[in-house]
């Protein structure tokens, strides 16, 4: 009787932790991709971590945002499956400023006011000497974790399309050599 509910709280630690295995599993695949994580914040069902980029002449940093909307008890796991918010930011950083490159940076303000936030596309947002682009989308947890090494390399392929789009997007932004 002991082990079949040692078994069944092994089994619900697991569905609960698998948010946090995807967050290791990011940080491994960002690794490969030559960002050192440099930065975690964490609650119940919410991370974010900052990777600072090596060796790109774009991008500065890059925030991985997991936010878990599914799949921590058994029948919600069973019904929903483990679905998550999965939130990828790209910062440059542009330390020179003129008059030209102001009124820029607010012509793409205003234009975020009036642009709705869908799944999917990309936002452009200028704060001091910072431009972000982000993107978000709906993943299903159980598509990269406890997956071995095809899980693996399915994460590290989504998150390097959609850096890659966001790296794109920010290249007219970034001032001085950005090839």
């Amino acid at each position: 009787m002991i082990s079949i509910l040692s078994q069944f709280a092994h089994k619900a630690e697991v569905r609960e932790s698998k948010d946090e295995i995807l967050v290791g599993e990011i940080v491994r695949a960002m690794y490969r991709r030559n960002c050192v994580s440099t930065g975690f914040y964490a609650n119940n069902d919410f991370q974010r971590v900052r990777f600072s980029v090596r060796k790109d002449q774009v991008l500065h940093n890059v925030y991985v945002t997991l936010n878990r909307l599914s799949g921590t008890g058994a029948i919600s796991s069973a019904i929903f499956g483990s679905k998550a918010t999965l939130t990828i930011s790209a910062e440059i950083k542009n330390y020179i400023s003129d008059p030209d490159d102001l009124l820029e940076m607010y012509k793409t303000d205003l234009a975020n006011i009036f642009k709705l936030g869908v799944m999917g596309g990309i936002k452009l947002n200028h704060e001091l000497n910072s431009v972000f682009a982000t993107t978000s989308m709906v993943i299903e947890i159980d598509d990269y974790v406890l997956k071995g090494e095809p899980g693996v390399e399915k994460l590290a392929n989504l998150l390097s399309d959609h850096i890659g789009k966001l790296r794109e997007k920010l290249v007219p932004y970034k001032k001085g050599d950005a090839s």
